[in-house]
């Protein structure tokens, strides 16, 4: 059966033109004009009613959790939230599951919990710790499992179980990486460089603390580092969350020189500032922290000179009260933004509103994930052949963010209160509605594939 949206103007890649699409399981076969005989002999599927028909919206980094730490969130409310944000595919992180997915037991553990819990696509990544970097065997062991890549710290990433990469197990992550031709995501704050232990037992326990405690060098030197092994390993890196135009600098400098490496930022560096966290406190504590707001218009330049990558949200979701106890403590906050659900939508509102197009901000939030990560390669743009996964997005109506919106777990994001132009519509995963606007989730059970397994 063929199956057909129509009355959408749909993005070709370069521009948006009224045709219809036509779909057969789960695969876009033909964009078409509105009148082709073969729409009327197709199923409509979905009227989009002169609203934008978009490729699916691809996050490449988020932690749901699953399993053992699913209070905090889960792949089935967290993918949920995913889908009416426009995203059909996440890239799940190998922490805060519990265990960390560092080695293929645990891996394979996290994949066997995931069956029938996302509505939407994914693919895993793969913890790169320091007592696991030296033993290529078992590294092996999980990119035979099926993993996009692997994920590094170059700081305390405040989980027992996942051990920061420092100056002797680093290069021999980079090294593996770079013989097996792995993308290597690294958190890029080097831990020498921060303060926040001295800070906490000097008694300091206000925010303003902790923004002195991880200032911009910390970024600016773990990049350096990682820039210089890249080089000498040849090692596909992808930065993620960076805070910084300075560094978007460093590293959009590198690759000009052949260093392979992709640059990503989320929607809350673009959007807030650390005059917001001053003022708001643990909700929006994440780290890197928020910068000032010439730091932020220097990201905002980047993203206008081409030089920043992906866009992803680095949802890390946490209980209420995980929050709460940093209010008279900043340092016992979770360190994490929740914004799966509301960082993209939000992103673009504030794009339009800059002066940015549709057209140039999708790459960022589509087809360079896709033609970077292995396993995407069949998402990321309309067109023949591909995967039908798609939003459909008005750029028309305003939406005013409250918590009854929120489909996540933990019903408080920095986004409630905020007023975002445009709204997501509808969102299609393997042809297949999973999300409308007027309904919620309108699918009775998660059918979303790990993309790494089929």
């Amino acid at each position: 059966m063929i199956h057909a949206i129509i009355n959408g103007r749909v993005f070709d890649g370069a521009d948006f033109t009224y045709k219809a699409l036509l779909i057969k399981n789960g695969v876009i076969q033909s964009i078409v004009a509105p009148d082709c005989p073969e729409v009327t002999q197709a199923a409509i599927l979905y009227d989009a009613k002169g609203a934008f028909v978009l490729p699916g919206f691809i996050d490449v980094h988020v932690h749901f959790n699953e399993p053992g730490r699913t209070v905090w969130e889960g792949f089935r409310t967290g993918s949920a939230g995913a889908a009416a944000g426009g995203i059909t595919t996440v890239c799940d992180m190998p922490l805060n599951s519990h265990p960390s997915a560092n080695n293929a037991g645990t891996l394979q553990l996290k994949e066997q919990s995931l069956h029938h819990q996302s509505f939407i696509d994914f693919a895993l990544w793969g913890g790169m710790t320091a007592d696991m970097s030296h033993n290529e065997k078992a590294l092996q062991a999980m990119q035979d499992v099926g993993i996009i890549g692997f994920k590094g710290f170059l700081s305390e990433s405040g989980i027992s179980d996942f051990k920061r990469l420092d100056h002797h197990s680093l290069p021999q992550a980079m090294a593996f990486c770079g013989e097996t031709n792995t993308i290597l995501a690294l958190h890029a704050e080097l831990e020498d460089i921060l303060t926040h232990y001295d800070l906490s037992q000097s008694g300091r326990k206000d925010a303003a603390a902790f923004l002195e405690s991880r200032p911009v060098d910390a970024e600016l030197e773990a990049v350096d580092i990682v820039l210089d092994y890249s080089a000498k390993y040849n090692t596909p890196l992808h930065i993620v969350h960076v805070s910084h135009p300075d560094v978007v600098e460093r590293l959009f400098s590198a690759k000009k020189t052949g260093v392979n490496v992709s640059i990503e930022t989320c929607p809350h560096y673009l959007l807030f500032t650390d005059e917001d966290f001053l003022r708001e406190g643990p909700l929006l504590k994440s780290t890197p922290p928020l910068r000032d707001k010439d730091s932020v218009e220097g990201l905002w330049e980047k993203i206008h000179q081409g030089k920043i990558d992906i866009i992803s949200s680095d949802h890390s979701p946490c209980p209420p009260a995980m929050k709460q106890r940093g209010i008279n403590n900043i340092w016992q906050a979770w360190s994490g933004i929740q914004s799966v659900q509301f960082g993209i939508p939000a992103f673009i509102s504030c794009a339009l509103r800059r002066g940015f197009s549709l057209t140039d901000m999708l790459p960022l939030l589509t087809n360079n994930a896709a033609q970077r990560f292995p396993y995407l390669h069949e998402q990321g743009r309309i067109q023949p052949g591909k995967k039908a996964n798609l939003t459909i997005y008005d750029p028309t109506i305003d939406t005013h963010v409250t918590s009854d919106d929120i489909l996540f777990r933990h019903k408080y994001s920095p986004y409630v209160g905020r007023e975002i132009k445009g709204a997501i519509k509808a969102t299609f995963v393997n042809g297949q509605c999973v999300y409308k606007a007027e309904e919620g989730i309108v699918v009775d059970e998660p059918f979303g594939k790990n993309l790494a397994s089929l």
